[in-house]
Order: C-alpha cells, then structure tokens, then sequence
C-alpha cells in the first residue's frame, strides 16, 4: 500500500485534532466541574441528573411550605395559650364573684376587669400572622375578622363580615397530602357552644348584676370555653408534631439527593487534573511528531 505525503498529513492533522479535542473536553469538565455539560455527554447520566433537580426542587418547595405553616401553628398556639391564661383568670374572678357575702362594688370591680380580659382576648383573635394574614381570620383577609365596639356595660363583638372567621387554610406539604394550619376562629370565639366571647361576656354581666343567679351558668360557659381553648392546642400540638417530623424528612432527602447528584454529576478534581495533564503531554508529543513527520520537503531532497 502506497502512502504518499498528503495521506500521511492529513493522518497527522486527523490526529493532532483528536488530541486537541479529548484535551478541550478534559479542560472543560475541570473548569466547570461537571461530568455533563450537555445532554450528548452522556444522555442516560443527564435523565438522571434532570430528575434529581426536579426532585431537589419539589423538595424545597414543599420544605418551604412546612416551614411556613410550623411558624403558624407556633404563633397560633402561642396564642391560645395566652386566651387561656385569660379565661382562667376570668373564671378566678367569676367564682370570687359567687361568693354571696362578696361586697356588690368588689364584684362590680371584678367584673370591670373582665371586661379588659374580654378587650385582650378580642384583640388576641384579631392577631394577625404577617402582616395580611389573620391568625384565626379563616379564608378571609383584609379586615379584621372581629370587629367591635362599646356597648353601655362594656365592649361589644359585632357582627363579622361575612366569611371571617370561616374557612380552612391547608399547606400542601407532600404531593397530594396538605395539613390544615389554622384554628378557625368563628366556632371558636364567636358561634360554637362554649364561644369564648359569650363565656366572657356572661361572666362580666353576671358579675355586674345586683342578683348573681347567672354566675353559675357563666362559670360553666367558661368551663366549657376553656376545655375548647385545650381541644384546639391539641389539634395544633399534633400538627406541629407532624409537621416537625416532615421536616427532618425533607432535611434528610435533601441531603440524600444533593450527595447522589454530586456522586453522577460532579468531577473528582484530582482525577480531572491528572486526565488533564495526560491529555495536554499527548498533545504536546502529537505536535512534536508531527513536527518530525512534515518536516521534509523538497528542497531537503535536492540537497
């Protein structure tokens, strides 16, 4: 077989080119530090790497979602807590009250301070969570969901505009699984059995009335709004119980994610420089090869 100086260049060049090229792609993943730059890299690893970005994403959504509504439910059971300190002292001053050799103006006091609780609780219901957000506004936000005013023996709760107060708010904490994060505070303040606002509102007229025949009654009215003040903290403890475990759930798979993407996609340096440095001294020895190859010419002949 005849080689002749032009197959024996082209060879040369053909060469020197693929020596160029596996030293550019060695130098590529050691500036970027990525196995795959491309999806032509490798097409089976870049699927993957894909999926784990999506995966790692989703992830920190629903993370953030978990986070959001832990803060809610600490607030929100921050704050019952707080209306049930008020109830209890409430109910302290209330069986005060039914002593019967108690002076009218000690009870009329007490039912002045009663009142304040009220006013404290009122404004408690109306806490609001960022800013927009009412804590136990339901569904509706804007205004609070609590409105009042004076009334001759005290302040008075009027009458919501409509939809406050009603309405979960759930956090979608897994794909197709959400958790309610607030207490609806309707039921709870204004309307159910055992209302806190009425419990309250008992108290003090009952407290500020010459016959005290309705301080039993307002008693059991507190008894029975503190008992659903302790049901709502055990609803909101239990969420928080579930919400606190999915959040080491996603701490740990994020962890997990983050080291299997590291493992498929990121480059070993040190084994990224030695390539390197291989490919660069295979380059080298190609240009000098090729130096010696094409040296000749014909003038080297005529001599």
């Amino acid at each position: 077989m005849r080689v002749s100086n032009t197959t024996m260049r082209n060879n040369v060049m053909r060469n020197i080119q693929l020596s160029l090229r596996e030293m550019n792609e060695a130098q590529r993943k050691l500036a970027s530090g990525r196995l795959v730059n491309q999806p032509s890299d490798n097409p089976i690893v870049a699927a993957r790497l894909l999926n784990l970005s999506v995966a790692l994403t989703e992830s920190a959504q629903f993370q953030t979602n978990v986070r959001d509504g832990v803060a809610w439910l600490n607030m929100t059971d921050t704050t019952l807590g707080t209306v049930g300190e008020a109830l209890h002292r409430a109910k302290e001053l209330t069986l005060a009250g039914a002593n019967s050799t108690l002076p009218p103006d000690v009870r009329a006091y007490n039912s002045r301070e009663v009142d304040q609780l009220m006013r404290h609780v009122i404004s408690l219901a109306n806490a609001s969570f960022d800013g927009d957000r009412t804590l136990f506004g339901g569904t509706h936000h804007g205004s609070r969901p609590f409105p009042f005013s004076e009334g001759p023996g005290g302040v008075v709760v009027d009458m919501p505009t409509v939809g406050a107060g009603v309405g979960q708010i759930n956090y979608e904490i897994l794909r197709g699984s959400e958790v309610q994060v607030n207490v609806e505070g309707d039921s709870l303040f204004r309307t159910g059995a055992g209302n806190v606002f009425g419990a309250l509102e008992m108290a003090r007229n009952a407290l500020a009335a010459t016959p005290t025949a309705d301080i039993q009654d307002a008693i059991a009215a507190l008894d029975q709004a503190l008992g659903n003040v302790l049901d709502a903290r055990a609803t909101v403890g239990a969420r928080q119980n579930r919400l606190a475990m999915t959040e080491l759930r996603y701490q740990e798979e994020q962890s997990t994610l983050t080291e299997l993407k590291s493992k498929l996609g990121d480059v070993d340096m040190a084994e990224a420089i030695m390539n390197f440095n291989v490919r660069e001294h295979v380059y080298q020895a190609a240009l000098g090869a090729a130096a010696r190859v094409m040296q000749p010419t014909l003038l080297d002949f005529l001599r």
